[in-house]
């Protein structure tokens, strides 16, 4: 169970990773990926549960020979 926002955060920014590392496969000329989190805590006097959600938003664009 994450104690820390880095803890919770590190599943959102190993999704972000592991699809850019796919995307990247394809060779495109140029990838962008935005992602948004939303985190649900409940909090006492630690973090005692968390929800941490990803929503990415991937281009990927590849330029004409030319």
């Amino acid at each position: 169970m994450p104690r820390t926002l880095q803890e919770a955060l590190e599943p959102v920014t190993e999704a972000a990773r592991a699809a850019l590392d796919q995307l990247r496969k394809a060779r495109p000329d140029e990838v962008t990926v935005e992602f948004g989190v939303d985190l649900a805590f409940e909090a006492g006097a630690v973090i005692t549960k968390s929800q941490a959600a990803c929503h990415l938003r991937v281009t990927v664009s590849w330029k004409s020979p030319g």
